[in-house]
């Protein structure tokens, strides 16, 4: 349900195509909420039915035809009401098949939970650099935005850089927890 709603947010802002709106899922969301163009589109077609949107169809005579969608006033509503709800269970809800695979992998040697996790800790810090670029996407998309939006976005990178941040120190804490196993198995052979 909450993809819905960040499609929402965004044409909160103004209207869009679904290309637009998985670009900028891309471009800003991508840290914590991951979305893939085809289910952009199946939920654009859900949330008209509801009447959250409306379509309209641009006819392009260099470029296929487009749909590009705006928000209704039952959806700003929606969206407002899903908003006022605050966090609930959802702000401490975290699923990760990662972590799934770190609370498994005392079922293979030391070493090769140490190599995942310096894989998981170089994936991090390649995704810190991607980050990079966050400061100029919210110049380039804020430019016509007010402060306290703008201001909002700058709180979801500062938290991902936190996050990623951490990420990188649990890592390297575990594999040096892991090392030491394997120089203490090492020793006792």
């Amino acid at each position: 349900m909450s993809l819905s709603f960040g499609i929402l947010g965004f044409l909160n802002y103004g209207p869009m195509s679904g290309y637009d709106l998985v670009k900028s899922f891309e471009s800003s969301l991508q840290f914590f909420w991951h979305a893939q163009s085809s289910h952009v589109y199946l939920e654009l077609k859900k949330l008209e039915k509801k009447g959250y949107i409306s379509g309209e169809t641009i006819i392009q005579s260099d470029r296929p035809n487009k749909r590009i969608f705006s928000i209704t006033k039952t959806g700003k509503e929606a969206f407002l009401n899903w908003l006022a709800e605050g966090a609930g269970d959802e702000a401490t809800q975290f699923k990760s098949a990662f972590l799934m695979k770190v609370f498994f992998s005392g079922n293979m040697p030391p070493a090769q939970s140490a190599d995942m996790l310096r894989q998981f800790k170089e994936d991090c810090e390649n995704y810190l650099k991607k980050m990079d670029a966050a400061p100029e996407t919210i110049e380039h998309y804020g430019s016509n935005k007010e402060m306290y939006q703008i201001m909002c976005w700058q709180f979801t990178v500062e938290f991902g850089y936190c996050f990623i941040k951490s990420c990188i120190e649990w890592a390297e804490r575990c594999i040096q927890k892991l090392e030491s196993i394997d120089e203490q198995t090492a020793k006792e052979d």
